[in-house]
């Protein structure tokens, strides 16, 4: 900067001031501009290769919720799982789910009213990506409405979107593509609406059998989520996602959902278990094995007096 003075005091004393300010100007234009750019390489640097900043780690107290569908399943609580309910069916029938249902949402959340437990909304009618800024706009203050009528309603129910803050995507995150961009800068937008919610819960499926791709995938995931500020909880399905037409309904293998679960553990402050509709419980299944074997392992952790 002072090289920059002096040579911009040199060209006024030669009579060129207007030329000298100029350039000055382009100068100083120029380095804010390295300046934003190495920022920008830095932020994508550690996304790409899995650094995050000191802050980001979860602390001990890690949280196992009980999303499980599975039929027959016993009350998990005497194993450690906490219970969370949630649902996605907002609108009484012939009611366009193109708008908020007051009414039924007044009336899904009146049983709650002295509940202080966990509840998550599952919307994945009002996208958020892919869409234009007025219809993205009118999305979030749907999303917010409903929030807040429950919160209305239930008044100490705390409240989050499944696989909203921030958004579901996959592939973006190994291209770090213009839809990779478009998802940083979304999710940004979604900073008002986390100013509503309790928790976020972000989706965190299993679509391939790339391990080191669902790290990525997931660690991107979460230190994104801890931009809002709240309570991070990641939903886990012990299943392959059904949109892999060859491993979609296989259990991820016990390694696998091991390396899913200390992964969360070190970035999130918790997860829900989801999965198993229509299918009968196994207490013996690989998957829940290796989560007690988890859970157990973090309950020794916290006695220890991890930090």
């Amino acid at each position: 900067m002072r090289a920059q003075i002096c040579m911009s005091k040199a060209l006024m004393r030669s009579g060129h001031s207007e030329s000298a300010s100029r350039l000055c100007g382009l100068l100083l234009a120029f380095v804010r501009f390295v300046a934003i750019c190495l920022a920008l390489l830095s932020s994508l640097y550690a996304l790409a290769f899995g650094e995050s900043s000191p802050n980001v780690s979860a602390k001990h107290g890690f949280v196992v919720f009980d999303g499980l569908l599975y039929r027959g399943k016993p009350d998990l609580r005497n194993r450690g799982l906490v219970p969370i309910a949630g649902s996605g069916n907002l609108w009484r029938p012939g009611v366009s789910t193109e708008g908020v249902d007051e009414v039924k949402i007044a009336a899904m959340f009146a049983p709650y009213r002295n509940s202080d437990g966990f509840y998550y909304l599952d919307i994945e009618n009002w996208p958020l990506m892919s869409v234009t800024a007025d219809v993205r706009l009118q999305n979030e203050k749907k999303l917010e409405r409903v929030i807040d009528l429950a919160h209305r309603a239930a008044p100490h129910l705390r409240l989050g979107f499944y696989g909203i803050l921030p958004t579901i995507v996959y592939w973006p995150l190994m291209r770090h593509d213009a839809e990779y961009l478009e998802w940083r800068s979304v999710n940004q937008q979604m900073d008002p609406l986390s100013n509503h919610v309790d928790a976020v819960f972000p989706s965190l499926y299993t679509f391939y059998s790339d391990l080191a791709g669902w790290k990525s995938y997931a660690r991107q995931t979460l230190i994104e989520a801890r931009r809002y500020g709240k309570p991070v909880y990641a939903f886990l399905w012990p299943q392959f996602h059904d949109s892999n037409a060859e491993l979609g309904g296989h259990e991820v293998p016990p390694e696998y959902w091991r390396a899913e679960l200390e992964l969360c553990a070190e970035l999130a402050d918790g997860v829900v278990l989801w999965g198993g509709y229509q299918t009968p419980w196994d207490e013996n299944a690989a998957w829940w094995r290796e989560t007690q074997s988890f859970m157990s392992a973090e309950h020794r952790d916290d006695s220890s007096g991890r930090q």
